[in-house]
């Protein structure tokens, strides 16, 4: 508004107040609501004017009026954008099962394939790499996994029976390897003819099964060596292990080898315990202990034994008198009941001989000397010489 009224006796005829103006316009662009609050403050201007209470009457309804109708044109159109939403949706429904239909039926159905083909692919190579490094085991696993997708191909079949079969054939191989380097040879022969009764040609398994046959044989044959040797038959037993080692010297070598050492050993002690005076049992024991010493040339014990064999034989040999008995008396000094006791007898005879000749020879010191020691040797029975240097000692004593 451009002009401002403040008394009565200032204001202008009603059809010419800023307001009325206003308010006509409003009334003539259906503007109910600006024109109602226009006409109100124009009321409380002219008070007495009856126009603008009619006026103001008919506005008031048609601003109610104007209030009322918008709002049922909105409940009207609220339900229209839910249908159309309802509509939308199903559309976009329809659309989406249109979609997953033509997904399950074209889409999905070449994604299974393709990935089934590569699933089957990936498996034959697996198999495949498998068996070709020898890992039975893991080629097996493959196919039955094939199996289970392809259950009717007889090439899936016939390949996963292979497989198994060499995973068998594989193991009774390292089996029978094992029990090889154990030295179980009964056992080992037992899986290895099964391996066979499956395939006679596997690998190098005929030169297994030979060698087997003949490790068990030995095996044998070295059990029966030790039998006599656990009895303390050396003869038998040395016979056995020179057997075992012309069969084959790589068996068991370093073994038999200790084995044939002791018992050439104690054979050729046991020859000499009963050799008595005969030269030829002292030269059998002697090739015993040559024999040890040929295993261990620096073996003090078998040294020792074959020394003083050599000086027995040498003294049973020997045709001097002085020199046997001095070769008996080292014998009896080291060992007094060397030869069971023969070299401590066989002593004994001679230094009584060599007593009663210097006797004889009218040397009856010496033959006192004699007879004493004999008197002293460890023999069964040493009486005569104690009665001789008796006699002796008594003739020598005045009366």
């Amino acid at each position: 508004m451009d002009q401002t009224f403040t008394t009565p006796s200032e204001l202008p005829p009603l059809q010419e107040h800023p307001l009325y103006k206003e308010g006509m316009a409003q009334i003539d662009s259906q503007g109910w609501q600006q024109a109602l609050e226009t006409l109100q403050t124009l009321q409380n201007i002219y008070p007495d004017e009856p126009e603008i209470k009619d006026v103001l009457k008919e506005v008031e309804m048609r601003a109610t009026m104007a209030y009322v109708q918008p709002r049922q044109r909105s409940k009207g159109t609220g339900w229209r954008i839910i249908r159309r939403a309802a509509i939308s949706l199903i559309a976009v429904l329809i659309i989406a099962l249109g979609a997953y239909l033509a997904y399950e039926t074209w889409v999905k159905p070449v994604i299974l394939h393709e990935f089934r083909v590569r699933q089957v692919s990936g498996l034959r190579n697996e198999a495949d790499a498998a068996m070709a490094a020898g890992d039975y085991a893991r080629a097996r696993q493959a196919l039955e996994q094939l199996q289970t997708i392809l259950p009717e191909d007889p090439e899936t079949a016939e390949s996963l029976r292979r497989a198994e079969q060499a995973e068998k054939l594989s193991g009774l191989y390292g089996e029978a390897k094992a029990l090889i380097t154990a030295g179980q040879w009964d056992q080992a022969l037992g899986v290895l003819e099964e391996l066979q009764s499956l395939d006679a040609q596997y690998r190098d398994l005929p030169q297994l099964l030979i060698l087997v046959q003949e490790s068990q044989a030995l095996d044998k044959q070295f059990q029966v060596a030790e039998a006599a040797f656990e009895r303390e038959d050396w003869a038998e037993a040395v016979a056995q292990y020179q057997a075992l080692h012309q069969t084959d010297l790589t068996f068991k070598f370093d073994e038999i080898q200790s084995r044939l050492f002791d018992s050439h050993l104690q054979y050729g002690m046991e020859i000499l315990e009963s050799a008595g005076t005969e030269p030829h049992h002292v030269t059998g024991a002697l090739t015993h202990f040559s024999a040890a010493l040929k295993l261990r040339p620096v073996d003090a014990q078998a040294l020792g034994e074959r020394n003083l064999a050599e000086t027995y034989l040498a003294a049973l040999t020997s045709a001097d008198r002085d020199e046997q008995l001095e070769l008996l008396m080292a014998i009896y000094s080291e060992r007094p009941d060397y030869a069971g006791q023969a070299s401590a007898q066989l002593l004994y005879t001679n230094l009584l001989n060599r007593a009663d000749s210097a006797l004889e020879a009218g040397n009856e010191e010496a033959a006192r000397a004699d007879y004493q020691q004999a008197a002293q040797l460890l023999v069964e029975d040493p009486s005569e010489a104690q009665q001789r240097l008796a006699e002796l000692v008594s003739e020598a004593s005045p009366q």
